[in-house]
């Protein structure tokens, strides 16, 4: 992987880029004149990370740019802070000082909505598999700043571990959280999606196996939520009785423990 600037970058990006490369193990290359198209053809990589003064974007080949944004999750919590109800805290029960483990943790809407909720005395770790998305959200998380100082603050309080869920589930304690979340990647995707879009091709497509649900009812105190297409048949596969009625194309199943 190629890490560069933007034209004309500050120290600081510059002296950003260069910990990006070491932290990731990418190369460093000073961006001058020119462009990303040329670097990806003189140094033979695809993999290209543009670091800007206000964000990191990835490319690869023909694919659009993967970026860190807390997307609905912005929307979310405005709403729950005018004290509206949240469909996925209300169904799993997140309250404050609770732990939560998001096992598919994607781009994080759904972790950082979580983290609002259980507030700073719970817990959110956010489980991501492939290295793009990982990336991408241990650099968003800490330096993204919105308008809302609240979505800051559970953004920062996201514990971000790049493992793969059953690993990490086969190693956890018994009963050592409260809430097991995942959110895989759609058997039957939504094609207007834009956030997944961009992340797809980038992202662990692997279904949820049945063992990694035996491992999350030994691990989970409270609950465990599958966010799938409202018509898809991994609830029943996976043992989901309880699914949420849904005129939206997706929905939650839930085991309650």
């Amino acid at each position: 992987m190629i890490v560069t600037t933007s034209y004309d970058p500050s120290p600081e990006t510059a002296d950003y880029a260069r910990s990006l490369a070491a932290r990731y193990g990418g190369r460093f290359v000073p961006r001058k004149k020119y462009s990303l198209e040329h670097l990806g053809r003189n140094y033979k990589d695809e993999g290209i990370l543009l670091v800007t003064r206000e964000e990191i974007r990835y490319y690869e080949e023909d694919e659009p740019p993967a970026f860190f944004h807390p997307s609905m999750s912005l929307v979310r919590i405005k709403r729950m802070l005018r004290g509206e109800a949240d469909t996925l805290i209300e169904l799993s029960g997140a309250a404050p000082g609770d732990r939560v483990l998001d096992c598919t943790a994607g781009l994080a809407s759904d972790s950082i909505v979580f983290a609002f909720a259980v507030g700073d005395q719970g817990r959110v770790t956010a489980l991501e598999s492939e290295a793009v998305p990982a990336m991408l959200i241990q650099e968003g998380l800490v330096r993204y700043e919105s308008d809302i100082p609240e979505v800051n603050d559970a953004m920062r309080r996201i514990d971000v571990r790049r493992t793969d869920h059953l690993s990490y589930l086969q190693q956890a304690a018994s009963g050592s959280v409260d809430i097991i979340y995942f959110d895989p990647m759609f058997r039957r995707p939504i094609q207007e999606s834009a956030a997944m879009s961009t992340l797809r091709s980038r992202a662990n497509d692997a279904a949820v196996s049945v063992e990694a649900i035996a491992e999350a009812k030994r691990v989970a105190r409270k609950c465990i939520v599958l966010k799938e297409h409202r018509d898809s048949p991994e609830f029943a596969r996976l043992g989901f009785e309880n699914v949420l009625r849904s005129t939206t194309k997706t929905t939650y199943g839930v085991i309650r423990l």
